[in-house]
């Protein structure tokens, strides 16, 4: 069975809760149940001397001063950690022991009680010297493993192409192909009994004698009929294939089709 990373994976205890509860002072030790802690951590090491040492005399804080370290990139000193130090007598006592060690171990950088802390993992190289390494988030009870950058920007654009690919493929279903006229959009679908959106038809009052006068192919003037308007068009190779449409057809016939796709080959087709 593959094993999940870790920066995939949550992890809580509620029978750990339940037992001491949850709080600054402990949230190590409830982190140190976690897949995401190190059993060879200067943090075990100090625990397992801890057991077996005389109890002694709580000691004070440490403060910069004591030890020469100022709050400088590259050290665990820091406003957020000074005041844990300060406040938390448990942390502070780890700290000094810790100071004493080298290698991998754990403290709580941030805390917002009574829900949110953050624990970080660094290699210490000295008693002023750190080099962080992975932060950890616990949020109520769920413990997590901070991501890296690169896997956030590869998470953001795996994202994109998957909503621009189903983008794309709606596009291709909306469009169409004709040889005559090129690439276009598919015209949406009217209800059946309305009439094709920009098909208008003539007013019903107007006068007989607003007809147009139009030359026949005799040569001879007549008034325009219902459908010499459109044999005129498709004789004077009109290019407008709205011309070619009655004014008054909701239906186009079959013949009306044959004449506006041979007009449309003779002209200029225009392509989108």
């Amino acid at each position: 069975m593959t094993q999940l990373p870790l920066d995939e994976l949550q992890w809580k205890s509620p029978e750990w809760i339940q037992s001491f509860g949850l709080r600054t002072d402990n949230v190590l030790d409830y982190f140190s149940q976690s897949p995401f802690y190190d059993r060879t951590s200067n943090n075990q090491v100090a625990k397992m001397q801890q057991q077996f040492a005389q109890p002694r005399q709580p000691v004070r804080t440490p403060k910069p001063s004591d030890t020469g370290v100022t709050a400088v990139p590259g050290t665990d000193i820091d406003p957020h950690r000074q005041a844990i130090l300060s406040t938390y007598l448990v942390h502070s006592m780890l700290d000094q022991e810790l100071r004493k060690l080298k290698g991998i171990e754990y403290i709580l950088a941030y805390v917002r009680e009574p829900d949110f802390w953050v624990i970080r993992k660094q290699n210490r190289t000295g008693p002023t010297s750190v080099e962080p390494l992975q932060d950890y988030y616990i949020i109520g009870a769920n413990v997590y493993q901070a991501p890296a950058a690169a896997k956030i920007v590869q998470s953001r654009l795996l994202a994109t192409n998957f909503h621009l690919s189903r983008a794309l493929a709606s596009l291709r279903r909306m469009s169409q192909f004709q040889p005559s006229q090129g690439a276009n959009f598919i015209p949406t679908p009217t209800t059946p009994g309305t009439r094709p959106r920009g098909a208008d038809a003539a007013p019903a009052s107007a006068p007989a004698s607003a007809a147009p006068t139009v030359v026949t192919s005799a040569g001879s003037a007549g008034t325009a009929g219902p459908g010499t308007a459109n044999t005129q068009s498709i004789l004077t190779g009109s290019t407008d294939p709205a011309a070619n449409m009655p004014a008054h057809a909701d239906v186009i016939t079959r013949e009306l089709m044959d004449k506006l796709l041979v007009t449309s080959m003779k002209s200029n087709p225009v392509y989108l």
